[in-house]
C-alpha cells in the first residue's frame, strides 16, 4: 500500500475522534476566555489583575453578560460530551442562552441586565443602560440556546443548522476583515468574536456523530462527495468576493457584501447538510434492500435454509480449503419418509410446516460451522469438516431430533415424521467431489432400502 493511501485511509478512520477533540479544546478554550473576562469585571478597578490579560480596553468592549452566556454555552457543551452529564450540560447551555434576552432588553428598552438579576449574585454592575450585549452576539448566542433545546430532544440536524446559523456573525465578521469593509452585522470585537466562533465550533463538533455531520465525515461516497461541496461552497464565494473587491474604485468600500457571502456560505453549509442527510437515508435504504435481494437470492423462501445455488459455490469451495489442509470433509442427505404420503393426507400447507419444522431441528443439530441446504423438494443436504465418526454421530443426531415429539405451542399439532440419511466422508479430502455427492446419494437409497430412519455411511480415500 502506497504512503497517500496510507494517510488516506488513516484520515478516514480518524476524522471523527479527530474533529470531536478539536471540538472539546474550543470549548475549553472559550471556557477559560470567558472565566478570565469574568474573574477581571468580578475584580473591579480596585482589585486589579495579577494577569496582562485581559487589560481595560478588553473589558470595556466584553461585558460581562456576554462573558457569562458564553461560559455557561461552553460548560454546558462540555458537560453535555459524556453520557453522564448530557442532560445537565444541554440544561446549563440553555440557561446561559436566555442572557441574550437580557442583553437585548439592556438595549431595547434601556434597563440594565444588573437590575434584571437577583442581588445576591453579586452581579457586577457593568455597562450603563443601552450599552451592553450587542445584538450579533445576542442573536448567536439565541441560536445557541435553539441548538441546545434541538440536541436535548435528539434532533440534531436542526441543533446544527441552528448552530451554522449563529457562526454566521463571526464569518460575516471575518471575511469583513478580509475585504477590509464593515459589515451590516456590526464589527464584532476580536475577543468576543473569537469566544462566539469557539463555542460554535464546540457546539458544532460536540455532536458531529450525529446529524449531517456525520454524514460529511463518513466513508461513504455521499460523505466524500459533501465534503467537497462544502469546500467549494466555502472557497468560491468567498475567493469572488474578494476578486470584485479588487475591482472596485480606489476608496470605495463593499459595503454589505460581507454579509452577502456569508449569508450565502451559510445557506449552501444547511443545503447541502440537508441533501447529504436525505442522500444518506436513501443509500440505507438501498443497501438494506440490496441485502434483502442478496439474502433471497442465497436462501429458501419456506425454509430459510440455504438453496441449491448456494450449495453449488460453498461446496467446491469448502472441498478446496479441506483438500488444501488435508481435513476430512462430509457431505450428507437427509429425505424425510413418505412425505409425499404426508401431503396427500395432511395437505401441503402441512407439509410446508413440517419442513420448516424439520429444518429448524437439522440447523439446530449441527454445528455453527457447518452448512445446511435444502438440495430440493423433502432433501436437506448437510456439509460438514468431520471425520467418519463425528458424521454418524451428527447423523444419528439429527435423526433423533427430526423424530422427536414436538414440545413448543403448534408443533404438537403436525405430525410426526422420520428422516433417512445418507453420508459420505472423503478422509483426507482426496477423492473427487463429484464421487462424494454420488457415493452421499447411494448412502441415501441405501439407507431408504434398510426400512428408513436409519443412517447409512461411508468412507473414501
Amino acid at each position: 500500500m502506497a504512503a497517500g493511501e496510507i494517510v488516506k485511509l488513516f484520515m478516514k478512520t480518524t476524522l471523527l475522534k479527530i474533529v470531536m477533540a478539536a471540538a472539546a479544546l474550543c470549548g475549553l478554550a472559550a471556557l477559560l476566555l470567558c472565566g478570565l473576562v469574568l474573574r477581571a469585571h468580578y475584580a473591579g478597578p480596585a482589585g486589579g489583575t495579577a494577569l496582562p490579560f485581559p487589560d481595560a480596553a478588553t473589558l470595556a468592549e466584553f461585558d460581562p453578560l456576554t462573558a457569562l452566556s458564553l461560559l455557561m454555552i461552553a460548560l454546558g457543551v462540555l458537560l453535555a460530551r459524556f453520557r453522564s452529564t448530557r442532560l445537565p450540560g444541554r440544561v446549563i447551555a440553555i440557561v446561559g442562552s436566555l442572557g441574550a434576552l437580557m442583553g437585548m432588553a439592556d438595549r431595547a428598552f434601556g434597563t440594565t441586565y444588573a437590575a434584571l438579576l437577583p442581588s445576591w449574585l453579586g452581579f457586577p454592575p457593568g455597562q450603563p443602560a443601552g450599552s451592553g450585549m450587542d445584538g450579533a452576539t445576542a442573536a448567536a448566542i439565541l441560536c445557541y440556546g435553539i441548538a441546545s433545546v434541538a440536541s436535548l430532544f435528539k434532533r440534531y440536524g436542526l441543533a446544527q443548522a441552528a448552530a451554522a446559523i449563529a457562526l454566521l456573525p463571526s464569518l460575516a465578521n471575518g471575511i469583513g476583515c478580509l475585504l477590509g469593509t464593515e459589515v451590516m452585522f456590526g464589527r464584532l470585537p476580536t475577543l468576543v468574536l473569537a469566544v462566539t466562533a469557539l463555542c460554535g465550533a464546540a457546539m458544532l463538533g460536540g455532536i458531529a456523530n450525529r446529524g449531517s455531520i456525520r454524514v460529511f465525515l463518513s466513508k461513504t461516497i455521499s460523505g466524500s462527495f459533501a465534503r467537497q461541496q462544502i469546500l467549494l461552497a466555502t472557497v468560491i464565494p468567498i475567493g469572488l468576493a474578494v476578486f470584485f473587491a479588487r475591482l472596485l474604485p480606489a476608496g470605495e468600500a463593499p459595503h454589505a457584501l460581507a454579509d452577502t457571502v456569508a449569508t450565502i456560505i451559510v445557506i449552501a453549509w444547511i443545503t447541502i447538510g440537508a441533501t447529504a442527510l436525505v442522500g444518506r437515508r436513501l443509500d440505507l435504504k438501498r443497501h438494506r434492500a440490496e441485502a434483502e435481494l442478496r439474502n433471497l437470492a442465497r436462501h429458501d423462501p419456506l425454509t430459510g435454509l440455504l438453496n441449491r445455488r448456494s450449495m453449488n459455490s460453498a461446496l467446491p469451495q469448502r472441498y478446496a480449503r479441506a483438500q488444501r489442509d488435508g481435513r476430512p470433509i462430509t457431505l450428507m442427505m437427509c429425505d424425510l419418509d413418505h412425505f409425499k404420503g404426508l401431503n396427500d393426507e395432511h395437505g401441503h400447507g402441512v407439509g410446508d410446516d413440517v419442513l420448516r419444522r424439520t429444518a429448524e431441528r437439522v440447523s439446530a443439530a449441527v454445528r455453527d460451522s457447518d452448512l445446511v441446504f435444502r438440495y430440493g423438494g423433502e432433501e436437506i443436504a448437510v456439509l460438514l469438516d468431520c471425520g467418519p465418526v463425528d458424521a454418524v454421530r451428527i447423523a444419528e443426531k439429527i435423526r433423533e431430533s427430526v423424530k422427536a415429539p414436538g414440545r413448543r405451542a403448534g408443533d404438537t399439532e403436525l405430525p410426526s415424521v422420520t428422516v433417512s440419511i445418507g453420508a459420505a466422508t472423503s478422509e483426507g479430502a482426496q477423492t473427487e467431489l463429484g464421487r462424494i455427492m454420488g457415493l452421499a446419494d447411494e448412502c441415501l437409497y441405501a439407507a431408504k432400502d434398510a426400512g428408513r430412519d436409519c443412517v447409512r455411511h461411508a468412507t473414501l480415500p
